[in-house]
């Protein structure tokens, strides 16, 4: 994935405290990528280990990067009431041991800007896609799903995805002309489409796929709909995806929206805004194309995982 830097596989760490370091250690990095997603790896959420062995291996010579993914949880829940304090200590000193930080959600940027060791060099960079965009034909791909000539192909990619506003795709469906040609599509993670949705509006309900039919289905696409409560940022990898493969996205604002992928895609501030939005989209072929130029020409320049991993080298000084 990260094309321009080395990868070695099957290193595992060892038992005890210091396993991470002596991993590193013996597989003789100069410097550890440490992608800090804390439910991934973490009960609950908090690694009490985890600060502890990174100050280690910045001590050892080992330069320190780390890709915050998201910092902690918000007091919304009354369990997060608990280790809402444990995981914004631990993001305070991870952050704090790091010589670069990354971070998709300039947000959170912020938040590790106020907790970094001086000197620190901290960035914005992209998560990518995490589906290879395959060769093969648009027209196989529609055929592929029965798509008729003339009817409009809208994906929902991931509709069990964390964040996602279905009740805006709910009033976008519902919105959109009666007689237009309109066929939804839901595939990947979460295979029902959200209760309510118009009982008039034809849906696929493709579920999960493999790497390479996703791809295809992404072929197949006329429109990506991607609306997000905390607004479209480069963490959202299935937006991401729509991008890479040439697909208009039509995706909203929020708290967390990120207003350099304004030119990417479309985003809509209210449902309305959206319904209005993609309204527009499916009636319309040229503007379609227009954005999904304007979406893939951004993603390759800004959003892939292939820019990441040049500025990393760039940071590291590696030559």
């Amino acid at each position: 994935m990260l094309r321009p830097v080395p990868v070695m596989l099957g290193v595992r760490a060892s038992a005890g405290p210091n396993g991470l370091l002596e991993s590193t250690r013996r597989a003789g990095v100069g410097a550890l990528l440490v992608q800090y997603v804390p439910f991934l790896y973490a009960r609950f959420g908090i690694a009490p280990r985890l600060a502890m062995v990174l100050r280690r291996i910045r001590a050892s010579g080992i330069r320190l990067a780390v890709f915050v993914h998201e910092p902690y949880v918000p007091f919304t829940r009354l369990p997060w009431l608990v280790t809402g304090w444990p995981m914004r200590w631990q993001f305070r000193a991870v952050v704090g041991s790091a010589d670069l930080v990354y971070s998709p959600v300039p947000a959170f940027l912020d938040l590790a800007r106020r907790v970094a060791r001086s000197g620190a060099v901290l960035r914005r960079a992209p998560t990518g896609s995490n589906i290879p965009v395959t060769c093969g034909s648009r027209q196989a791909a529609r055929e592929a799903l029965a798509l008729k000539a003339g009817e409009v192909a809208v994906g929902v990619f991931s509709p069990g995805a964390a964040g996602l506003r279905r009740p805006w795709l709910i009033e976008a469906a519902a919105g959109l002309p009666a007689r237009a040609p309109v066929r939804w599509v839901f595939f990947g993670g979460g295979e029902a489409h959200p209760g309510g949705f118009p009982e008039s509006a034809p849906i696929d309900l493709l579920g999960w796929l493999d790497a390479e039919r996703t791809s295809e289905v992404f072929r197949a696409l006329d429109v990506a709909a991607a609306p997000f409560e905390d607004g479209l940022t480069l963490r959202r990898s299935s937006a991401m995806a729509a991008l890479a493969h040439g697909v208009p996205l039509a995706s909203s604002r929020g708290p967390l929206f990120d207003p350099e992928l304004e030119s990417a895609a479309l985003c809509a501030a209210t449902a309305a805004e959206f319904t209005d939005g993609l309204r527009t989209l499916v009636a319309d072929p040229a503007q379609r194309e227009a954005l999904a130029r304007r979406g893939r020409a951004w993603y390759e320049a800004h959003g892939s995982v292939d820019v990441f991993a040049a500025q990393l080298l760039a940071d590291l000084g590696a030559p």
